[in-house]
């Protein structure tokens, strides 16, 4: 008789190369990053919108290359925290285990307010308005419920449901896109690539440095690929290719998408509909009508697929640590039946409701979702810190031979440049010198979780971690 899964073990062999790009995929959002990111990115670049992104991926590819090479090398659930253990030690390990988790986690939580954003968006267009608070937190416990179903019973099931939502999610845009250029001859505005031109770079240059910082929040997320090396086929190889890949396709479709949103309106009208609301909305209501309501829907098929992909991300980390002794051995606990880390699962279902209650009680929906996005940034761009660094110390015996030092010397420094520069400018210059609740909230907040992580990383002890894995391996034994 076989041998059944050990209870501390993922489930492997459960997803190919189409699965864990797919999740990577939902993770990037196309739909949320022309909806949520092409008013600000206007407003600071104009036209040159679509170059924004182009010059982003060429700015984002240093750090997915770093990805690549060591899920090659060092395939792991735990993604940047095993790379960081590895290449600095345990306590630095542990350390940037808590930033990739706060940083999947403060992801999840931007997804349950936004379930609850726009499913009161719904209800009002069909007309039907609730009580103060009431929409949003019908929203939050419906748009929750069906992501966590599947969530809970496989990554199988997981990338299935998730695919199902993205394709969804590229149609309707796509849809809509097409719909702009093909009529916006008619309305007046010429088709032109002026929007590549590299022109407008020089003409404004500090615009195109604000709009490049937006442009890099949305390459945020193909690294959740990198999690799912133990539940993934041929993960050494697989798992590279998924993270490129899903990072080509979701480029093209950005940058495509911003091209087209750009002849939704003259300028003009472009740039006052981006200072009120997010412009989307009237772009589609311009030129579909009632048919306009697809986007409030896409919005929320949008939204439950990244609800899917940030779980699986938060929990799987959460999981590793847990097992390394870097988290409460609880979190190594899996399901039985489905070999998922239901513990962990809870722990971010109930704890993400929460948090996203209660700054919804402080700020509203919308500042709600801004002031999460904006707090997910910062962790995302310390994560990409650790894994760039990581490259360069794990690859130090490579760096003798000038394509070595350029591959895995070079490359992860500019990788490193690159976040720093997001971190300094958009943190501690842009947020500090704005007002406590949209602005400084943010920055204290972010310090105190990242102080918090690394007080408990040095308190550690490593015999903790001995102890965990003679236990570990007596409960492998006894399976």
């Amino acid at each position: 008789m076989a041998a059944s899964p050990s209870p501390t073990s993922l489930r492997s062999d459960v997803i190919g190369l189409l699965g864990a790009a797919t999740l990577g995929m939902v993770f990037l959002s196309p739909a949320m990053t022309l909806y949520g990111l092409f008013g600000p990115i206007f407003l600071a670049c104009g036209a040159a919108a679509p170059l924004s992104f182009v010059l982003a991926l060429a700015a984002t590819l240093p750090t997915a290359f770093s990805y690549a090479v060591l899920s090659r090398d060092h395939p792991s659930s735990g993604s940047v925290a095993d790379w960081a253990a590895r290449a600095t030690g345990r306590r630095a390990g542990i350390w940037a285990g808590w930033i990739v988790f706060l940083y999947y986690f403060t992801n999840f939580i931007i997804q349950v307010v936004a379930a609850g954003y726009f499913f009161n968006d719904l209800l009002v267009t069909l007309g039907c308005v609730l009580p103060p608070g009431l929409g949003f937190i019908v929203g939050v416990t419906l748009g929750s419920a069906w992501p966590a179903w599947m969530v809970y019973r496989g990554l199988s099931l997981s990338t299935k449901g998730a695919l199902v939502f993205l394709l969804i999610e590229i149609a309707t845009v796509a849809g809509l896109c097409v719909t702009i250029v093909w009529l916006a001859p008619s309305r007046g505005q010429p088709i032109t690539f002026e929007g590549f031109s590299p022109a407008a770079t020089l003409h404004d240059r500090s615009g195109m440095l604000r709009a490049l910082v937006f442009a890099m929040l949305g390459f945020c997320g193909f690294d959740v690929v990198s999690t799912l090396a133990e539940e993934t086929r041929a993960a050494r190889k697989l798992i590279p290719r998924a993270t490129l890949l899903a990072l080509f396709l979701y480029a093209v479709l950005i940058v495509a998408g911003m091209w087209a949103l750009t002849f939704g309106s003259n300028a003009t009208h472009l740039r006052e509909m981006a200072k009120a609301d997010m412009p989307i909305t009237e772009v589609a209501r311009a030129v579909w009508g009632r048919g306009s309501i697809l986007i409030t829907l896409t919005a929320l098929t949008a939204t439950l697929a990244l609800i899917i992909a940030t779980a699986v991300g938060a929990s799987r980390i959460l999981f590793a640590k847990g097992r390394r002794a870097a988290a409460p051995a609880v979190f190594a606990r899996l399901h039985p039946r489905w070999q998922v880390p239901w513990p962990a699962l809870h722990v971010i279902f109930a704890v993400g409701f929460v948090g996203a209650f209660v700054v919804y009680r402080c700020l509203g929906a919308y500042n709600s979702y801004v002031w999460w996005a904006t707090t997910s940034t910062f962790f995302a761009m310390l994560t990409f810190l650790f894994g760039n660094l990581a490259a360069i110390l794990l690859n130090r015996h490579r760096l003798a031979t000038p394509s070595g030092l350029l591959l895995y010397g070079l490359v992860p420094v500019f990788g490193i440049a690159v976040d720093l520069y997001i971190l300094v400018q958009s943190f501690f210059i842009e947020l500090w010198a704005q007002d406590w609740p949209m602005g400084k909230s943010v920055v204290v907040f972010d310090l105190a979780c990242a102080t918090l992580a690394l007080a408990f990383a040095l308190a550690t002890s490593n015999g903790n971690q001995g102890r965990r894995e003679r236990d570990l391996a007596m409960e492998i034994n006894r399976a």
